[in-house]
C-alpha cells in the first residue's frame, strides 16, 4: 500500500491531496464534492502535478483528476473506467480494491455523477457538467 493510501487509511478524510509529499488539501466531506473544493480552495494554477488520496474513484473523479493535472492517484476503491481513463491520459495509480461501476450510498443503483459523465471523455466539460448537477442536489 502507497505512503498515500495509507495516509488516508489512517485518517478521517476521504479526499488528500499532495504537492511534493506535502498535505495541501484534505475534507472528510462525501462523494465528488471535495475535489470541486480542492479546486477552489487550492487553486488550479496549484494543482498541476498534485497526487491525490481518494476513497472512491469513478470516472467523475476521475475526469476532476485529470482536470486538475494530478500526476497520480491513489483510490480506496477504483472503477474500470477510471482506471481505463487515467492509464489513457499517462496517470500513474495505485489502489487497494477495484469495481466495475461506482455505485450509489444504496449500492444499488449508479452513482449519479457517473451515470452523468458516462459518456464524456473531456475533462473540461466534465467538471461544467458535475458543477452544475451539484447545485442541483
Amino acid at each position: 500500500m502507497s505512503r498515500y493510501l495509507e495516509q488516508l487509511v489512517d485518517s478521517e478524510n476521504n479526499l488528500m491531496v499532495f504537492m511534493e509529499d506535502e498535505l495541501v488539501f484534505s475534507s472528510s466531506g462525501s462523494g465528488i464534492a471535495p475535489l470541486l473544493e480542492a479546486i477552489d480552495t487550492v487553486g488550479m494554477e496549484d494543482l498541476a502535478g498534485v497526487t491525490t488520496a481518494d476513497r472512491v474513484v469513478g470516472k467523475a473523479a476521475a475526469l476532476l483528476n485529470l482536470y486538475m493535472g494530478a500526476s497520480e492517484v491513489h483510490a480506496g476503491v477504483i472503477s474500470s473506467g477510471a482506471k481505463e481513463l487515467l492509464s489513457e491520459h499517462g496517470v500513474g495509480y495505485e489502489f487497494l480494491e477495484d469495481t466495475d461501476v461506482v455505485k450509489a450510498k444504496d449500492g444499488v443503483v449508479f452513482c449519479p455523477f457517473e451515470r452523468l459523465v458516462w459518456d464524456v471523455s473531456d475533462p473540461e466539460e466534465a467538471h461544467t457538467l458535475i458543477r452544475a448537477k451539484l447545485v442541483e442536489l
